[in-house]
């Protein structure tokens, strides 16, 4: 299964850079159903694809769900800031269109803050992002790399005000590989980012 392709959310600032043959670019207005149905029909049109690369915003809360208070504290898990609903534990079956026969899609890396990050009382919740990932490749089929938290980079660049390819440099914090046979963790050790 040869190629990768880019799910870029343009709500994350920045150009994706040019490592794939097909750039995917969704904002707030694009149907998540639509936007995943398009995915796999362009694996599927390529015998399936190598890697997805998901760029866009985790979001994050300052909730303990279980307790049901707020805290002083941040943290990820919640979802991923793509197209109009987001994807998240409550639409991340919808990706079960990448799952035909063997899978469309072999790997997941997704590039978005707090996306693995499971914050105090939030196990087991719709803000529990361990779970989120591991759903995600379970649904999908595909292995997911994902990191738990923040992923700083610089979106724009000085030079003629023109936006810069998208460059997140090294991982911050520990990143995961999720196995799609029962959506379990391991600690990883990718690449750079891009």
């Amino acid at each position: 299964m040869p190629g990768r392709m880019i799910w870029h959310d343009k709500r994350l600032k920045g150009t994706p850079p040019p490592i794939a043959p097909n750039i995917h670019v969704v904002d707030k207005d694009t149907d998540l159903g639509g936007s995943i149905g398009w995915i796999a029909h362009y694996a599927g049109s390529q015998n399936g694809l190598d890697e997805l690369l998901v760029m866009c915003h985790g979001f994050e809360g300052n909730f303990n769900i279980s307790q049901q208070i707020s805290t002083n504290r941040r943290v990820g898990g919640f979802g991923l800031q793509l197209c109009r609903e987001g994807l998240s534990l409550m639409t991340v079956g919808k990706t079960m269109a990448w799952k035909r026969g063997s899978g469309l899609i072999r790997r997941i890396t997704v590039y978005a803050c707090g996306t693995a990050q499971t914050g105090p009382g939030n196990a087991g919740t719709y803000a529990d992002g361990k779970r989120f990932m591991g759903e995600l490749a379970m649904a999908s089929g595909a292995y997911v790399i994902a990191g738990r938290d923040a992923q700083a980079y610089n979106p724009e660049s000085v030079r003629m005000n023109s936006p810069l390819p998208i460059d997140f440099g090294d991982w911050e914090g520990p990143v995961y590989l999720f196995d799609p046979a029962d959506g379990s963790a391991r600690p990883c050790q990718p690449g750079p980012m891009i």
